[in-house]
């Protein structure tokens, strides 16, 4: 039972809402201050570098917490050699990203920064699970609470300096660097690098745990994060940073309605019969007509938006508000999705699921080639059907899975 649960939703609420607040604040001043075309390789690279990230750092943090929790029998010894793995995943990672940086078509830099700021995060993380698997979220929350506001603050005068974008990422980079110093040298040193342990057996556990926690994780990723990275593929210049705010509105909208389903995965770990199984499926199904709510309303609100979005973002975003009353409409196939995965994950059959999430993005891959071929603009028609077939192959494997 975690102690103080009051205290840690408080303060884990408000870090989300610092996170959600200062990113959404940093992206409106970058697009407004220089422009789509820059925005659209900023956001592309981000999710490019994201993807890459997911993989290579094996969900790390959450095999440590777990592992931790559990009073595992390497769990004393958990922290150096994390830190080993995901440094080595790494390396090896960076003699692929200059390839993977010419075949989607994104700067090296960028995306070079981008993914080494992903990794000193979950190294942070990793650090903070000593604290979250006792059940202290107090600690974690304070600490990256102050990391964004400052990063936040940062980056407002690194923009509004009119220094270059890649600036903004180096220096997200060095805060990043200086709270996983903090977050590390708070762990007590007899854990931090603890000596007369077999370090390839503890990393090959380590390793072993991380390969089957990152599949749910990396294919809630590539819910959200394929769709900018195959419109940088296909789409470039102020067009592709209009695509892309409208694509971060979805994912921004997306996010919080699904925060509230993760609290299905206790219940559904308890579960012991196919119809308690079922009745839950059931109910949830009227959460996925409920969100049409939202793209319906933004829809009829779409003049306004638009007015909003100018106001901020400035006349070269004047048709954000309009991809956006379209594109809105895949927020209940990516909640249904999430739902998938959810049940997956707490049913053990995770790795079906992944399986077809993987080759539903091949499939994505293959509707953004066709219909740039057929179509003049094609954006909004391969956002959608790619979110579809996603929700619909999810839904397949679940059924399939769980008979």
């Amino acid at each position: 039972m975690i102690n103080n649960w009051k205290k840690n939703s408080v303060y884990i609420s408000f870090t989300q809402i610092s996170l959600l607040i200062v990113n959404l604040l940093l992206i409106t001043i970058i697009s407004r201050e220089y422009g789509p075309s820059i925005y659209g390789e900023y956001a592309s690279s981000k999710s490019l570098a994201v993807l890459i990230g997911t993989a290579l750092v094996l969900s790390l943090a959450l095999v440590v917490t777990k592992l931790r929790a559990r009073d595992d029998s390497i769990s004393d010894f958990v922290f150096s050699n994390s830190y080993f793995l995901v440094v080595r995943n790494l390396l090896i990672a960076f003699m692929f990203l200059y390839p993977l940086t010419v075949i989607f078509k994104r700067d090296f830099t960028l995306t070079s920064l981008f993914l080494i700021g992903f990794v000193i995060n979950e190294l942070i993380h990793v650090a903070l699970a000593f604290y979250q698997a006792n059940g202290d979220f107090v600690t974690s929350s304070k600490q990256i609470a102050i990391r964004t506001i400052l990063y936040g603050i940062g980056a407002w005068t690194i923009v509004m300096a009119g220094y270059p974008i890649v600036w903004v990422i180096v220096y997200q980079v060095f805060v990043l660097a200086i709270f996983f110093g903090v977050a590390h040298f708070s762990i007590p040193d007899k854990y931090k690098n603890p000596k007369n342990h077999d370090k390839k057996d503890v990393r090959n556990k380590l390793s072993k745990s991380g390969q089957k926690m990152v599949l749910t994780t990396f294919s809630s990723a590539l819910v959200s994060e394929l769709d900018i990275v195959l419109l940088g593929l296909f789409f470039g210049g102020p067009l592709l940073g209009v695509l892309s705010w409208a694509r971060r509105i979805l994912e921004i909208l997306f996010q919080l309605v699904a925060a509230s389903l993760d609290i299905l995965f206790p219940q559904l770990s308890k579960v012991k019969t196919k119809e308690e199984v079922m009745n839950i499926r059931n109910t949830l199904k009227k959460v996925f007509f409920a969100s049409f709510i939202i793209p319906i309303s933004f829809y009829f609100l779409r003049d306004f938006a638009s007015s909003i979005l100018v106001l901020l973002l400035g006349d070269e975003f004047s048709t954000v508000a309009e991809y956006t009353s379209y594109i809105l409409f895949c927020l209940p196939l990516m909640v249904w999705s999430r739902i998938n995965i959810i049940f997956a994950r707490a049913l053990n059959f995770e790795i079906n699921l992944s399986k077809i999430i993987f080759f539903a993005s091949m499939i994505s891959l293959s509707i953004y080639f066709i219909t740039n071929q057929i179509l003049e603009n094609s954006a909004v028609v391969s956002i959608i059907l790619s979110q579809i077939t996603i929700s619909a192959l999810t839904s397949y494997s679940f059924r399939n899975s769980y008979k």
